[in-house]
């Protein structure tokens, strides 16, 4: 046994022995390490969503252990695995079958099975989005053609495209149902261009019983790609094959893209995601937790779905943390321990946000950097969004006009007095200022 295997196997026996076993076969069984260089530890996973999760929720933890399990000084440096698939101990992948046949090539296109409509969590934000998937999935090509599905990143979107992608291959068992990215469709086209196959990828992209495309705003900037998918979308369109596409903006805002590939976008239905509320928020951490089989007291729901309030994912990924921490330590999930392993999105009790954040998100919502904002010009563009964050200052931080004006370079706290005095006016009346404090007041809430 090498040096490097002998101290993965360490690693491996002190995450096996500390971790429940659904969590250490999910996340950590199909970790190895790759390279021991200058002190540090590669830690590859099988694939770049992979590595971010355990990089952004483990680190501190690996580097916590590793010098008393490995006996050495190591950091740890995740990375994506470099090998082929099939060679991954923790994964049996088939050969790639030949083309023009199904094998491992058609199954890296086929829908996740865990996402299915039966597992999504409908609420005031989405449900609309989800009766579309449905009706698009009971009636392929009929209903809306194409689906339009967007919003933020972690909203539900894809989930949506594979639950659709499930029911219908439900319907046509073996139909040859194309769910990708648009990273994969690109990555297909660019090596069929250098292969020579362009027929073949065409007949894989164009003779399907239907065809779902993640992320259409990265074909922004790759024309010849989205030339292909503009022909490929017509084709399609005409046989009434139905097209779901999901973007993190509407076709509208779409830069880079042709104006008749956008236009295209919206001749079925487009519908957005928003943001989930508190109620769906708490309602996916505890559908999450049953899948799962972890034991999420309700008070612990409360607070993940109180704090955490941007997107799915992110819910997911604290819920997921947490029950890898309550396992390590051998206790049970509670308040304390939720906010001691998630203090980086859990502020303690009693949290105000100080008037440096808030003149940092003002200034980041109007686009404006803190040297402007906090400047003595007396442009609208400038003046409005200082307003706002004096405003915010007071309401939300609580600080006294005079500590206010001296952090905006203002040596009178009647400036202060006199925005906050505005504010309150503009809110009455005036939508934009309206939606900007609503927006900053939830961004920056304990």
């Amino acid at each position: 046994m090498s040096a490097l295997d002998e101290t993965w196997a360490r690693v491996d026996g002190y995450l096996r022995s500390r971790l429940r076993q659904d969590l250490y076969e999910r996340w950590f069984a199909p970790l190895r390490a790759s390279a021991i260089d200058d002190g540090r530890l590669h830690v590859a996973a099988p694939d770049k969503f992979h590595r971010d999760f355990v990089d952004d929720n483990y680190r501190p933890w690996f580097e916590e252990f590793l010098p008393a399990v490995t006996g050495s000084e190591l950091r740890v440096v995740f990375v994506v695995d470099d090998r082929p698939r099939a060679a991954a101990a923790h994964e049996a992948v088939p050969p790639r079958a030949a083309p023009g046949h199904a094998g491992s090539d058609q199954a890296e296109r086929r829908p996740g099975q865990r996402y299915t409509f039966e597992t999504f969590v409908v609420g005031e934000s989405n449900r609309f989005a989800f009766a579309a998937s449905q009706a698009v999935a009971q009636k392929p090509g009929h209903a809306w053609n194409p689906l339009f599905l967007h919003g933020d990143s972690g909203l539900g979107k894809t989930h949506l495209l594979h639950a659709i992608g499930n029911a219908i291959l439900a319907a046509i068992p073996g139909g040859p149902v194309a769910v990708v990215t648009s990273e994969r469709y690109t990555n297909d086209f660019v090596d069929a261009l250098r292969k020579g196959t362009l027929d073949e990828f065409r007949r894989r992209y164009r003779e399907c019983a239907a065809l779902l495309i993640d992320d259409v705003q990265f074909f922004a900037g790759k024309d010849k790609t989205a030339e292909e998918f503009f022909h490929t979308f017509n084709t399609l369109y005409e046989q009434g094959v139905q097209i779901v596409l999901s973007s993190d903006r509407s076709p509208k805002e779409l830069k880079g893209l042709e104006e008749r590939l956008c236009s295209r976008f919206e001749w079925g239905m487009r519908v957005q995601i928003d943001v989930p509320e508190f109620e769906t928020r708490a309602a996916i951490l505890k559908k999450k937790a049953e899948i799962e089989q972890i034991d999420l007291p309700d008070e612990v729901a409360t607070l993940l779905a109180t704090h955490i309030r941007s997107n799915v994912r992110e819910l997911h990924g604290a819920l997921t943390k947490l029950s890898a921490f309550a396992s390590l330590k051998g206790e049970p999930i509670s308040e304390r321990l939720a906010r001691d392993v998630l203090s980086d999105v859990i502020p303690p009790p009693g949290y105000k946000p100080t008037i440096e954040r808030i003149q940092e998100a003002t200034a980041a919502h109007y686009g404006l950097t803190v040297a402007k904002l906090t400047s003595a010009s007396r442009e609208q563009k400038i003046a409005i969004p200082r307003q706002v964050a004096m405003f915010l200052c007071r309401e939300l931080a609580k600080e006294t006009f005079q500590l206010i004006a001296e952090k905006f370079n203002k040596k009178d706290h009647s400036t202060v007095i006199s925005a906050k005095e505005r504010v309150e006016e503009l809110l009455g009346q005036d939508p934009e200022i309206q939606t900007a404090v609503a927006t900053l007041t939830q961004r920056l809430a304990p």
